[in-house]
């Protein structure tokens, strides 16, 4: 019950259009690397993301290796690798005292494409050919490892993959950045006095090159939270496979720890790899990768808007201002730090290919038929699961159809054509909805298995689809997040429209109930209207 409430505070609809992940991870020296990996492709398998690459921040050269056989275990071997191959870390056996123990495990007892560096390309081809083929403004980054990658990518020249330089192409191409940041990742993997790598020449330098050099219009999100946000130990429990890659990289992990127990007992990094025979291990990378995809305030996260200077040794010095592209987040109690800690375990623990744990709810959009390409006809909002796409699984009633669409892995909605008096018509599963690009005011209507569903463009209000709470003026300027509490906690109320000038997910909070989209005013410019669950099943 108490995930089932959370769940309805955070899960709202990604459906409104393209959403692209690149994830650089150093995975390797820590287990949260693959956690970070796993969390983006449960993502991935719930549709709020499109993994396009991936790559590894030094030339340890397992590395990538690892990271290849957790994406084939998710089945998305078919994602671009690809790894830093300049002069830091070159020596085949740098860092092989302090790569932890599942990378070897995983490159040498589970199947994979890759094992080695050798076998990809340097992560600024891979990068470059990604954002190329990605829609303007689409992308978001977890830069969760070392930034040699970051700061090749953005100093890169034009080539024979894009006429644009690196800056220019991330400056199309990339919305946001969330860097995992701190003494690690922006100082070369130094750690108080001495450097795990070792000579840091080709890495010195690399975080300040990449933060300075970022695009002024994509937003650069500092996240050093996670410390104290333990994951990973329920896979103990809640996974029984035993070839689960990601199971065994943090049982590895405890091995390791034991081994070194005797001898390095007293050693602080110890004492935090520790952790994971017990409490499970902090939560950097994840919640990073969460922030990429669902945004801060939906990663149970608050953020302050600063300015940052980073130094050469990666000393990062933040000020906070009223106006900038960078922010810091944080939590601001205990409570987020349960829920996201939650939220990640239930990730972990799920299997590959499955949808959201979460999907129980059905979202009702009268008067919207939603259906994909009909011959020389383009895409009406959704994507059709029967053949012929234009046939139905049968005539039945609504919670008929609803299992009908369950037993279907990949049906996240269903159309229903006009229920007849005995509460019947015909049933169409779907997936990949777009509220917004459904066809409206008709006899069908489309139901969506989601707690809160975004019609994009859409403005709700008294005698056009729906009916005022706050009548013409809003109950306050705040975030998505923000704005469901507000609904959730008001009698009466079945959705909201968010009032914004570039639908980022702040604005004006209206409160409504009684929504029909289809009678709503569509494609306007600066509203948006989301409608939850107790809006029609």
């Amino acid at each position: 019950m108490m995930i089932r409430a959370l769940m309805w505070i955070v899960l709202i609809s990604f459906v409104m259009g393209e959403h692209n992940l690149i994830v650089d991870t150093d995975a390797g020296f820590d287990v949260d690397d693959v956690a970070a990996i796993a969390v983006a492709n449960k993502l991935a398998d719930m549709n709020e993301t499109r993994i396009i690459a991936i790559s590894h921040t030094n030339a340890y050269t397992k590395g990538i290796g690892a990271v290849s056989v957790v994406m084939e275990w998710y089945d998305r071997s078919d994602v671009p690798l690809g790894s830093y191959k300049g002069e830091w870390a070159r020596d085949p056996h740098a860092g092989a005292g302090n790569a932890d123990k599942y990378v070897s495990d995983l490159v040498d007892h589970y199947p994979s494409r890759v094992n080695t560096s050798d076998q990809v390309e340097t992560a600024v081809r891979v990068y470059r050919k990604a954002l190329v083929e990605a829609s303007d403004g689409s992308v978001s980054i977890a830069s969760i490892g070392i930034t040699t990658n970051m700061r090749d990518l953005v100093l890169s020249e034009p080539d024979d993959i894009s006429p644009l330089s690196g800056h220019d192409l991330i400056a199309q191409k990339v919305s946001k950045i969330v860097w995992m940041d701190g003494m690690y990742n922006f100082g070369c993997a130094e750690h108080d006095t001495f450097n795990w790598l070792g000579d840091d020449t080709g890495c010195k330098g690399s975080a300040q090159a990449a933060v300075m050099n970022f695009p002024s219009n994509v937003r650069q999100i500092f996240s050093g939270v996670g410390a104290d946000v333990f994951t990973g130990k329920t896979l103990t429990s809640c996974s029984p496979v035993t070839c689960n890659p990601v199971k065994q990289s943090f049982e590895d992990l405890g091995v390791r720890a034991i081994s070194l127990f005797i001898t390095f007992i007293t050693n602080s990094t110890l004492f935090h790899i520790l952790q994971v025979l017990t409490i499970g291990r902090s939560s950097w990378d994840p919640i990073a990768v969460l922030i990429a995809v669902r945004g801060v305030e939906n990663a149970f996260l608050k953020e302050e808007t600063i300015s940052v200077q980073v130094a050469e040794s990666g000393k990062e010095t933040f000020e906070t201002v009223s106006d900038s592209n960078k922010t810091r987040v944080y939590f601001e109690n205990n409570q987020d730090k349960t829920s996201v800690r939650m939220l990640l375990d239930d990730f972990l623990c799920d299997q590959p290919g499955s949808s959201s744990p979460h999907k129980t709810q059905w979202t009702k959009a009268e008067g919207e038929n939603c259906y994909g390409p009909r011959g020389s006809t383009a895409s009406h909002g959704a994507t059709d699961l029967e053949s012929p796409p234009s046939a139905s699984c049968g005539y039945m009633n609504l919670e008929s159809c609803q299992k009908k669409c369950d037993d279907l892995n990949d049906c996240t909605a269903i159309t229903m054509s006009e229920l007849d008096v005995k509460g019947f018509g015909q049933c169409y599963r779907k997936t990949n909805i777009v509220l917004s690009e459904c066809d409206s005011g008709t006899s069908f209507s489309t139901y969506i298995r989601r707690d809160w569903v975004l019609s994009s463009g859409s403005n709700c209000y008294e005698s056009h689809g729906a009916v005022d709470i706050d009548a013409s003026t809003s109950c306050g300027y705040m975030t998505t997040r923000s704005c469901i509490d507000r609904c959730v906690s008001t009698p009466g109320c079945t959705g909201f429209v968010m009032q914004g000038t570039d639908h980022s997910g702040k604005g004006n909070c209206y409160r409504k109930s009684n929504i029909t989209i289809s009678e709503c005013d569509h494609h306007t410019s600066t509203f948006d209207t989301y409608i939850g669950f107790s809006n029609g099943v």
